[in-house]
């Protein structure tokens, strides 16, 4: 796989600063990436490591996938490499049965965390060890938006991504579509509030 040189700062290293952004950062950082996977899923690549270390926002406030290490062609898989906090529950699963197949729709659960982590400044069950983060994603109820001061457009656009079966969650395509996504307000505006922070 080749990817062009880019340069900025990562959306980890920005969160870090800020602790939080406003939906408008969110909605229009989710909506690039979600450009990067669905052409990714036409190249029938899986990332496995889709996380905030790994989108950097350059100088001009373009949203870029940054690491593709353990990245897999094709359209199935049965990894288990990638970021733990950020495992769909049908990659998890791996750990309790080995070789359980998943599709480029475990890349949606790790945008829908991602969005949360944006919104909240923390991973959901970070507290948790390995042991009962795994056993939680598998078996309990998906993670959610605490806080109810997000729209009901953004919770929806969470909800969809975090839906525990994966035949039920969305492409990338079908949430390019997304009210959360489709109806970004003033994205140029979004723009231009994102270069002032990039370093």
């Amino acid at each position: 796989i080749s990817t062009e040189i880019c340069t900025g700062e990562t959306v980890q290293s920005l969160i870090n600063t800020k602790k939080s952004f406003g939906q408008g950062w969110i909605s229009y950082i989710c909506k690039e990436i979600l450009k990067g996977l669905y052409h990714l899923e036409r190249q029938e690549v899986m990332l496995h490591d889709l996380s905030l270390k790994n989108m950097v926002i350059t100088s001009s406030a373009d949203v870029k996938i940054c690491e593709f290490t353990i990245a897999t062609l094709g359209a199935r898989s049965s990894s288990t490499s990638g970021p733990l906090p950020y495992m769909a529950p049908e990659v998890l699963a791996n750990f309790e049965k080995p070789s359980t197949e998943y599709d480029f729709k475990a890349d949606i659960w790790s945008l829908g965390i991602a969005a949360i982590y944006m919104a909240e400044g923390h991973l959901p069950f970070s507290k948790l060890p390995r042991t009962k983060l795994i056993r939680r994603v598998i078996h309990g109820p998906a993670p959610t938006l605490a806080q109810e001061k997000w729209s009901m457009n953004f919770h929806g656009f969470v909800s969809e991504c975090l839906q525990k079966s994966a035949e039920r969650r969305p492409s990338a395509r079908q949430l390019l579509a997304h009210p959360f996504i489709s109806e970004l307000w003033d994205e140029r505006g979004v723009k231009r509030s994102l270069m002032r922070h990039v370093q």
